[in-house]
């Protein structure tokens, strides 16, 4: 076997790298240099290649560290917080040429593996929504991105969480960069109560602007914020005289009336004052001032695992199988499902439910219900409103199961019914309450053959 230059060894391997991970066998084989040859050149590419054997595996692989924007490094540390506001190693993680990411993981579950693109995790904690769309065009002139977030990458992901990333959904933290940001971000002063509709009017009506980051999905406009009297909240906001202003109280009240009937559901506050019409919804993935709880959407648990989407009945279905959820979590999420039924939730995306994660890293539950209210009615875009007319329930894949529908007829029947006669800090139109009725009256007679036989 002829000799080359040890250079012409790296840069070969370096290439044969390129399109992701190989064993030495493979490498040598493709290149027709012998194991030691092989060997020589690694040791000298160290900085550059990574070498790992992943959890289950014997063969160990090799693969070619990629460059990202910004400078960053291919290596990272990822740290998350815990409910008492401690802060320690979670994983470290390495980004591989093809777009592979690498990951160690710490403590008593040390494993290591290998994802195809980005870990769940970081793709549910990147920028995405309303408020991702405003953090990328005000970031890029400075970060050199595009624009517009639909145009962002997995490099770009990466290089804003390991920059950028504050006060996130659930409870890692991205990198040393983001880390002292949030260590800084522990002195934030709250917004004293009687400041807060004052404080949320200004954030209103300069967006751009709005205060403690910006990195919680969704599209109805929001904002992130901590205040003296609700600690960590989001707050989403709409003009008074829209029919966004009249969707948040119903938002508002939706999720009350989970609370009210022992399904558990974000707990939120209504204000209104100048232009505005304010919710504000405290975040469950926080505990105090600085503790943290973890979360991952069902989106990114079921492209993990499962790769189906579909409803929310069936991702609740399969968690339970795989004992990521128990049956009570099942009946929770059936419930919410049949309950948007009954008043015009349509938009039960994945991203509109969640997994809490305990500190061993087990799943804990289904996290408190969000982003629950009739999105039958919701603007479509361009100014259009959709007409006010009344909601017409489908079984769907929710099934006839009377104990499901039974506390989802209660709800719909305690929804349909305030949203009649209650006053709300914003008001809801004469031609709403008037719907109201017509909607009870609907989830009734729908509902009535599937509750339980007297």
């Amino acid at each position: 076997m002829a000799t080359r230059p040890a250079a012409d060894v790296s840069h070969e391997i370096e290439r044969a790298l390129r399109a992701g991970k190989l064993s030495a066998a493979q490498v040598t084989t493709a290149l027709g240099i012998s194991q030691p040859t092989f060997s020589r050149a690694i040791h000298g590419l160290g900085q550059r290649v990574t070498s790992f054997r992943v959890s289950g595996e014997r063969t160990p692989q090799y693969a070619l560290l990629r460059q990202l924007p910004l400078g960053v490094q291919a290596r990272q540390r990822v740290y998350r917080y815990l409910s008492n506001g401690k802060v320690e190693p979670f994983a470290d993680v390495e980004f591989l040429a093809g777009g592979a990411t690498l990951e160690r993981l710490s403590g008593s579950k040390s494993t290591t593996r290998v994802y195809e693109g980005l870990p769940p995790y970081m793709a549910f904690a990147a920028p995405s929504g309303f408020l991702g769309r405003q953090l990328a065009h005000e970031a890029a002139p400075s970060l050199q991105f595009p624009e517009s977030l639909k145009d962002w990458g997995d490099d770009h992901m990466i290089a804003y969480l390991f920059t950028r990333g504050l006060n996130l959904p659930g409870n890692l933290v991205f990198g040393d960069t983001s880390l002292q940001c949030e260590m800084e971000f522990r002195a934030a002063a709250p917004t004293p109560a009687a400041e807060k509709l004052d404080h949320y009017l200004a954030v209103a009506s300069t967006l751009k602007s709005a205060a403690y980051g910006s990195s919680a999905g969704g599209e109805q406009p929001k904002f992130l914020g901590i205040t003296e009297d609700t600690g960590h909240v989001i707050v989403k906001f709409a003009k008074l005289g829209t029919r966004m202003a009249e969707l948040l109280p119903l938002e508002h009240l939706a999720l009350r009336t989970l609370n009210e009937l022992g399904v558990p559901a974000s707990q939120t506050q209504l204000l209104a004052g100048g232009d505005y019409v304010f919710l504000e919804v405290q975040r469950f993935d926080r505990v105090g001032s600085s503790g943290r709880v973890g979360m991952l959407s069902a989106g990114a648990v079921d492209d993990e695992f499962f790769g189906q989407r579909g409803s929310w009945p069936e991702f609740a279905a399969r968690c339970v199988q795989a004992r990521y959820l128990s049956t009570q979590d099942a009946f929770w999420v059936d419930t919410m499902a049949a309950f948007s039924e009954l008043i015009g939730n349509g938009d039960r995306h994945f991203e509109n439910i969640s997994l809490l994660i305990a500190e061993d890293g087990e799943y804990l539950g289904i996290a408190p219900a969000y982003d629950i209210l009739p999105m039958r009615y919701a603007p479509i875009g361009g100014g259009v409103d959709p007409d006010l007319t009344p909601v017409t329930p489908k079984i769907g894949t929710i099934g006839a199961k009377p104990d499901v529908w039974d506390l989802a007829a209660k709800l719909a029947q305690r929804f349909w019914s305030a949203a009649q006669v209650e006053e709300f800090a914003a008001p809801l139109s004469p031609a709403m309450r008037e719907l109201a009725a017509a909607n009870l009256t609907a989830a009734m007679t729908f509902v009535e053959p599937l509750l339980p036989a007297a």
